[in-house]
């Protein structure tokens, strides 16, 4: 298996500087492509692991994500379907993101052909970033995340949701995050090639 281009791995670190998703999502495919799946599937879980005692805060009675990261971890395996506790609504900000992120997961390691799976792993560390970023914005403004969450289509919830993207703080945790899965790809790689 070829060693990830340190030129692509470094436009995934420019593309996190300019708080470009797109690029980053696409990006963050080729270097897991070129990757061994489960360094990839670690890399991933490490960015799902940030959120779980957050997103436990909040859902006490959530052990069923912790149990599922464990058992991803411990075995490189995965509930064919969520536990139905995962399937509730999740009201606090980002905890549908994370249980999305717990879903692509889980879905990545099912048996088929990979570049379905690694688009699961994309998904899943957007997720898992997204999460956090929601948490930290919506999470210390309980009403904008209602008005925005249950009036998608409403102008006040738009002009809200772009209030979200562009606040400064965001913007510094968002580009932070990637750049830490950057990180989190460039120790994974040496691993593979000691």
């Amino acid at each position: 298996m070829p060693i990830p281009k340190p030129a692509t791995l470094e436009q995934l670190r420019q593309a996190a500087e300019a708080r470009d998703p797109e690029r980053c999502q696409f990006l963050l495919k080729s270097l897991f492509m070129e990757m061994e799946f489960y360094l990839a599937l670690a890399v991933v879980i490490e960015r799902a692991r940030s959120f779980l005692d957050t997103f436990e805060l909040y859902y006490p009675d959530g052990a069923f994500a912790r149990q599922i990261l464990m058992q991803m971890v411990n075995t490189g395996t995965a509930p064919a379907r969520l536990p139905p506790e995962a399937l509730r609504d999740f009201d606090f900000p980002g905890a549908a993101n994370y249980m999305k992120a717990l879903s692509d997961l889980a879905h990545a390691l099912q048996q088929g052909p990979l570049p379905p799976r690694i688009g699961y792993l994309v998904s899943a560390t957007v997720n898992a970033i997204m999460a956090e970023l929601v948490e930290h914005y919506y999470g210390r403004r309980p009403e904008a995340w209602e008005r925005a969450r249950k009036q998608p289509d409403d102008p006040a919830a738009r002009e809200i949701a772009y209030a979200f993207w562009t606040d400064e703080e965001v913007a510094l945790l968002d580009t932070d995050d990637w750049l830490q899965v950057a990180d989190s790809i460039a120790r994974h790689t040496q691993r593979q090639y000691r």
